[in-house]
């Protein structure tokens, strides 16, 4: 250990005497420190907490922490220096912590094959992003259903491993499955691309997506040509950025030697409304920065583009990125803050970081499914209540179940539980624990004011599943709708949404973590409203990745949510959230088990392998 420090020691005593030799060495950030032998036993948050305590005044801009090593990035060089003083031989916890200069972020490459003197071998565009292209799409259609068939069963295997009780045989299981349904267009449906900046095979500029695999150390890039799902318009604006990238002389961003300038351009296209998001790599010089963004500026929000170059630009964003994990930074150079898209008698105000699915035409279908299967076009008595029993005939959207040893038949009669350890809820709302009435009220209680159905609009990005849920049924129905979600500027969207449609008074949305938000939730309610009495349905929308486990365990403990639709994009990262929402209640995962009800297929995305689906789950 002594020697990792003493050599940690000399190499920045090194690099502080001659900074700018570093500088020129490619495999060295100046602005990040690589800290090592940290105790494998702490957290992330007790390490935060050290780092904080022993930085002081040196305020670190990102903090990438794996179990006994750390990455910490900084606002400047000098921020770097400092730290590393700081930090190289502290003791803390019997180790002795030894800090440097990180070597630069890349991928992690294999070496390429030995021998292997043949030429990479080129897909099209058209191979690449759409491998589906040349198949009927009622052939399409039947794929995914195949495939939807092999998740489910995947799914099965998966919860009978963990010991979920009720879930039948996998092929009994496997009628929870319904038909997929399909996309109401099927070309040109993209609204959001983002296109690569590079070369391609020939060294040339090139404006498209990525070839190629960096395992093979093998990065290039393909021109859009023929892939149907990219509307006319953005080969358009993409065949005008290519022109304009080469006559400003500055290179692409190249990954493997990490120099050069251009790296993305981000096409949203709404309808009229057009915004383009420009990311580059910094450069050194602000005065050339202003001069290229003043160019852009100029290039492509003229007038004239919408007859001489078929496109219409309204909004151009600037973002700077050093590493590709950077946190989104964007800066409005011309044109409007905001684009917009109109859904289900709806229009929503769309900022750049916010999601906004890509299928508006296919979004229609996904959201009148979501709000089936919550209840919410029903009439408030048919809609799921508290209580256990099996799901009804409710114009189509939950199929009949026979009354089985996996139906029960009716809801469990309340029992006494003065004795009994505080609710589930207690660990979300202690004051809501301590009110909360020893029975639960049930679907025939003869109370004269409906207690309305709460919905939890969890990772709702601009409000569009809420908001289109709730447009309208707001006045026939006792509903409110809290969306949360961790991106301020898509919640800011979210609010001028409601405002804009009219429903500031029905829909309520908060900027934090659901599993913060959902301990204050009693407060976040209107009058007539109550966690303890209203009925509550979750709608989880979460990234392609899945969702962070610390959700998962926020919506089991939420007792009186009875019914969560898990919408996902992903169907096999989405197993391990659906297991865990499922799994028998333990000391980890407390609060009844949900189970899968119903599970419905949507095609967002014609002509790829990818498929949309809507998951329900019941307790």
């Amino acid at each position: 250990m002594s020697e990792t420090i003493e050599n940690a020691a000399q190499e920045v005593a090194e690099i502080a005497e001659n900074p700018t030799e570093a500088k020129e060495e490619p495999g060295i950030d100046l602005d990040r420190v690589h800290i090592q032998n940290i105790p494998s036993f702490i957290g992330f948050k007790q390490f935060k907490k050290v780092l904080e305590k022993i930085l002081g005044d040196v305020k670190s801009k990102k903090v990438r922490h794996m179990s006994d090593y750390a990455y910490i990035t900084f606002d400047t060089p000098e921020d770097a220096q400092k730290a590393i003083q700081l930090l190289n031989g502290y003791e803390y916890k019997n180790s002795v912590l030894a800090a440097h200069l990180a070597t630069t972020e890349v991928k992690n490459l294999r070496a390429p094959t030995k021998n292997n003197t043949e030429p990479a071998v080129q897909k099209t565009a058209r191979e690449s992003v759409t491998p589906l292209a040349e198949m009927e799409y009622e052939k399409q259609l039947e794929l995914k259903q195949q495939n939807s068939v092999k998740v489910m069963n995947k799914l099965h295997e998966q919860l009978q491993r963990n010991k979920v009780e009720k879930i039948g045989k996998q092929t009994e299981f496997r009628k929870r499955l319904q038909q997929i349904l399909p996309s109401p267009k099927t070309t040109g449906y993209r609204n959001k691309c983002e296109f690569t900046i590079g070369h391609d095979l020939n060294t040339d500029i090139c404006i498209g997506f990525v070839g190629g695999r960096f395992a093979e150390n093998r990065h290039f890039v393909i021109p859009p040509l023929n892939v149907d799902i990219v509307s006319p318009q953005m080969m358009s604006i993409v065949g005008d950025a290519h022109e304009f990238v080469k006559e400003t002389e500055l290179a692409p961003f190249d990954e493997f030697e990490r120099k050069g300038f251009w790296r993305l351009l981000t096409v949203r296209e709404f309808g009229g409304d057009v915004m383009l998001i420009f990311t580059v790599f910094p450069l050194d010089s602000a005065e050339k920065t202003e001069e290229v963004q003043k160019k852009i500026a100029k290039r492509f929000m003229d007038f004239e583009t919408f007859t001489s170059k078929k496109y219409r630009v309204c909004s151009i964003y600037w973002q700077e990125m050093v590493h590709i994990s950077d946190t989104p930074n964007f800066k409005l150079i011309a044109g409007t803050p905001y684009i917009y898209e109109s859904l289900l008698d709806c229009r929503f105000r769309v900022s750049p970081p916010a999601f906004f699915q890509t299928n508006s035409q296919g979004a229609s279908v996904l959201y009148s499914t979501i709000g089936e299967l919550c209840g919410l076009a029903e009439k408030v008595s048919e809609v799921v209540t508290a209580s256990a029993e099996a799901p009804k005939d409710t114009e189509g959207v939950v199929e009949k179940m026979e009354v089985t040893s996996e139906t029960p038949a009716e809801a469990p009669a309340p029992v006494d539980d003065s004795d009994a350890p505080p609710t589930k809820m207690a660990r979300i709302d202690p004051e809501v624990a301590a009110e909360a009435p020893t029975t639960t009220p049930s679907k025939t209680s003869t109370s004269p004011e409906d207690p309305g159905t709460i919905l939890l609009d969890i990772c709702c990005g601009t409000g569009t599943i809420g908001q289109c849920l709730l447009k309208n049924i707001e006045n026939t129905q006792k509903v409110f709708c809290v969306g949360i979600e961790m991106i301020t500027e898509a919640v800011e969207d979210a609010k001028q949404n409601a405002k804009q449609n009219k429903m500031e008074k029905c829909c309520k949305y908060i900027a934090g973590k659901a599993e913060d938000t959902f301990r204050s939730m009693k407060y976040q309610l209107p009058a007539g409203f109550d966690l303890r009495t209203s009925r509550v349905v979750g709608v989880l929308d979460p990234p392609r990745a899945g969702m962070h486990e610390k959700v998962i365990l926020a919506c089991r403990e939420m007792s009186t949510m009875r019914r969560l639709i898990f919408v996902s994009c992903e169907p096999n990262a989405a197993i391990n959230n659906i297991v865990n929402l499922c799994r028998p209640e333990s000391r980890k995962y407390s609060g009844d088990a949900f189970s899968v009800t119903r599970v419905q297929p949507v095609d967002m995305f014609p002509q790829t392998n990818h498929m949309e689906w809507i998951i329900q789950l019941d307790r």
